[in-house]
């Protein structure tokens, strides 16, 4: 449980710094456009029915309410689980009846049940995304299909009570197309830093910056490991943590504790640019003294001074021409 066996978390903020420059290979948008909309509703539906002789048929599939889209398929399973038979609907419908009509082999499987829709639940949507935003709602209702009806190569199959289940789900969205794509990331990280005073102690920080989350772990050796962690919010350059050390194995809670920190700038900001077929990548590091104390009520002490790095990145990824 010892920290250092992760290795020194500046390589973790490195590597962060890497992964954005990967992005660079985002594709480059079509152009600004008129904003997409989308106001539709999709049912789904599955079942399972028991065959007989050993073998299961799974059914599954769904499309647009309006029957502009969509399709069903099943296939069939020995007792062991190995398939014997698959196909797609030659004919089905979905409304205040499903049926379908499915192809199996030498053989086909019908079914046909009521469709009852349950309360439909509305959810409002105002995502980001970038620049780019997705507004409006969404809705989801589940469907009871019963009184059902089967047949498999023309003999009478039994549906149990639950054997198919099915939901509609709404969406009315509005989602603009911006000339240009921007997404912007941060990163906070810090080195793994003993805690001197502390026995078998050491802390790091991860996080964006002002909420950094801290973790502390004592290790003292097998199943004797404490660890108190959480978010704090660093204003004016200070913060404090108050919280629990926690046994690792347990969840017990060992002691309380609070976690001080003081975070000052260490050196100049460092920016570059990075351009390449229509895609800009612009990068901040700036790096940081934190000062960390650790004061449990049992009354044990300790303290240390960790170097950090914060890392801001903004991509832009212009019209393809």
């Amino acid at each position: 449980m010892n920290l250092n066996t992760r290795g020194a978390l500046r390589r973790t903020a490195l590597g962060a710094v890497a992964g954005a420059t990967a992005l660079l290979t985002l594709a480059a948008p079509a152009g600004a456009g008129a904003p997409t909309r989308v106001n539709a509703e999709y049912w789904g539906v599955s079942c399972v029915a028991d065959l007989g002789g050993g073998q299961t048929l799974f059914l599954f599939g769904g499309g647009t309410t309006d029957g502009a889209e969509g399709g069903i398929g099943a296939f069939v399973e020995d007792a062991d689980g190995a398939q014997v038979a698959e196909g797609q609907a030659t004919d089905f419908g979905f409304g205040p009846t499903f049926h379908a009509t499915i192809p199996l082999g030498s053989k086909a499987f019908s079914i046909s049940a009521t469709a009852t829709a349950g309360p439909t639940v509305t959810e409002q949507v105002n995502d980001r995304d970038g620049n780019s935003w997705t507004k409006g709602s969404t809705s989801h209702a589940d469907v009871t299909l019963s009184g059902g009806t089967a047949s498999y190569g023309g003999k009478a199959v039994t549906l149990a009570e639950n054997a198919c289940n099915g939901e509609i789900n709404g969406f009315h969205v509005r989602t603009t197309n911006p000339s240009a794509s921007i997404h912007t990331s941060s990163d906070f990280a810090s080195d793994i830093c003993d805690l001197d005073g502390l026995a078998d102690g050491q802390v790091r920080l991860t996080g964006v910056l002002p909420t950094p989350y801290v973790e502390v772990v004592l290790d003292h050796g097998g199943e004797n490991v404490e660890k108190a962690q959480g978010e704090l919010r660093v204003n004016g350059g200070r913060g404090t943590l108050r919280t629990d050390f926690l046994d690792v194995f347990t969840g017990a809670v060992r002691t309380h504790a609070s976690i001080g920190l003081g975070l000052t700038k260490a050196g100049k900001t460092v920016r570059e640019t990075l351009s390449e077929d229509g895609t800009t990548q612009r990068q901040s590091v700036t790096p940081y003294r934190a000062e960390v104390s650790v004061a449990t009520a049992d009354g044990r002490r300790g303290t240390t001074s960790c170097s950090a790095v914060s890392v801001t990145t903004q991509i832009r990824v212009k019209p393809a021409h």
